[in-house]
C-alpha cells in the first residue's frame, strides 16, 4: 500500500511572513527544514520506500495497517519538531498497482507518465503565452516570462518520456509569431531566445 499526504498550508499566517508558493527559494528552504524528517522516516521508523519533494511526500509498505500505524507518529513529529500539521483530507491511500500521483505524475511499478492535468496546465500556459504577442510585439519582460513559464514546464517535460507529446502541443499550439523570438534547443526541452530579436 502508499500513503501520501500534503502537510496543512496554514491560512492564519501574517501577509509579512513566508514565502510565495513555488519560490525557487521555499522549495530550497523546505528541503533543507524537512531533512531532519526524512532521517526519521527512513532510520528511525526504517521506511525503506519513501520520497519527498518540498510538502509532498510518500510511503510504500507491504503491509497497509503499518502505515496506518505511522500516521499519529508522524504527525506527532511534524508538530513537535517542526510545527507542521497534515490536513486531515490529504492522506490518500492507494494499492501500489494503482499508482500514485506525485509531483505532476503518476507512479506505477516499472514507469511514470505525466497527469492529464500536467499536459492541460502545459497547454493553458501555451495559450497564455500567445495571448502576449496577438496585439504587439513581446517585450523583454514578455520574452524573459516566455522563457520562464515554457522552460518551466519543459523541464519537468524532459525527466519522462514525453518527446512526442512535447512536440505535438508546442508545434500544434504555439503561436507562429513567438518563432520569430526564440528556438527550441536540446530536442525539445528547453527554449532559448534568438540573439537578434532579444532587445
Amino acid at each position: 500500500m502508499i500513503l501520501y499526504q500534503r502537510p496543512r498550508q496554514s491560512s492564519h499566517v501574517p501577509t509579512e511572513c513566508g514565502l510565495p508558493i513555488g519560490n525557487l527559494s521555499s522549495q530550497v528552504f523546505a528541503n533543507f527544514y524537512m531533512n531532519g524528517f526524512d532521517h526519521f522516516i527512513k532510520h528511525d521508523l526504517e521506511i525503506r520506500y519513501y520520497g519527498r519533494y518540498v510538502d509532498n511526500f510518500i510511503l510504500v509498505h507491504q503491509d497497509k495497517d503499518v502505515l496506518k500505524s505511522l500516521i499519529p507518529v508522524i504527525k506527532a513529529r511534524l508538530l513537535e519538531h517542526l510545527q507542521l500539521r497534515l490536513h486531515p483530507n490529504k492522506i490518500y491511500w492507494q494499492h501500489y498497482s494503482k499508482g500514485v500521483q506525485f509531483l505532476g505524475t503518476v507512479i506505477k511499478p516499472h514507469r511514470i507518465y505525466i497527469t492529464k492535468r500536467t499536459q492541460g496546465n502545459f497547454y493553458d500556459a501555451i495559450q497564455k503565452q500567445n495571448a502576449q504577442v496577438l496585439v504587439q510585439k513581446p517585450s523583454k519582460q514578455k520574452q524573459a516570462a516566455f522563457l520562464s513559464s515554457m522552460n518551466a514546464y519543459l523541464g519537468i517535460l524532459k525527466h519522462y518520456k514525453t518527446h512526442k507529446l512535447r512536440k505535438k502541443l508546442l508545434f500544434k499550439n504555439l503561436a507562429s509569431r513567438w518563432w520569430n523570438y526564440v528556438y527550441l534547443s536540446g530536442g525539445i526541452a528547453k527554449f532559448v531566445l534568438k540573439q537578434k530579436t532579444a532587445h
